[in-house]
């Protein structure tokens, strides 16, 4: 499992945003939320109304539920679009030497091209890399991919405390988790090397994904095992 970026012998940092958004939600009840799940994969280039998309700024339910209505159709069925979703590749600057995988924030990574290669050459599944469109002032700098987590696995419904009930306005059902966390075993998906967790930022890969990744040297990055059940 992916952890955060440690202090190491990387310096690569970057600033960047989406292209576009499903805005958070503003509700009576709830006031303002939103969740962190991005899908870099998406292109609304071709949707007309997509300016309404650029920003992120809370909007009533209805609202929410009209521009999600404008994007499901890019988004393929089986992926769950909540307020807040980030879509499009990150756009932006990049500074510094980049490590062969970077996580930062926690639920974003990113590897170089030449992670890329190997990850495509060596026969993972589940990597969807989209080039991050970061500008950087070092011609001879690889570029940058992200991975694109997809929510398919479910925590285990017994770390899972004080689910409460759902908000009757906006469909916002909050919970507490404890520290540890572990998978619901029927829920991972078979023979995939990296996907995410459902209502977690969490990035799970496998024990082939580090091995692969290693092979190109040390990144600034920990990796924390995850129990299945």
């Amino acid at each position: 499992m992916l952890g955060d970026p440690n202090s190491g012998q990387w310096s690569g940092t970057y600033r960047a945003k989406r292209k576009w958004y499903v805005p958070s939600q503003l509700c009576p009840r709830c006031e303002a939320w939103g969740g962190m799940q991005a899908y870099p994969s998406v292109d609304l280039s071709s949707l007309p109304d997509n300016d309404s998309l650029a920003e992120i700024w809370p909007q009533a339910p209805e609202e929410v539920a009209r521009r999600v209505a404008l994007v499901r159709p890019f988004v393929p069925p089986a992926l769950p679009l909540e307020p807040g979703c980030r879509l499009g590749p990150l756009v932006g600057t990049a500074h510094g030497h980049f490590g062969p995988v970077t996580v930062w924030p926690s639920w974003q990574v990113l590897v170089r091209e030449d992670a890329r290669d190997l990850l495509q050459s060596s026969g993972l599944q589940g990597i969807i890399p989209v080039r991050a469109e970061l500008r950087t002032r070092r011609t001879k700098e690889q570029a940058l991919y992200e991975l694109e987590a997809r929510p398919l696995a479910k925590l285990h419904p017994a770390c899972i405390y004080d689910r409460e009930p759902t908000c009757p306005f906006c469909g916002r059902h909050g919970f507490t988790l404890p520290p540890k966390r572990w998978l619901l075993g029927e829920s991972v998906p078979t023979g995939l090397d990296l996907f995410g967790v459902e209502e977690t930022t969490r990035i799970v890969v496998s024990e082939r994904f580090v091995d692969t990744v290693n092979r190109l040297g040390p990144s600034d990055v920990v990796y924390r095992e995850i129990t299945v059940e």
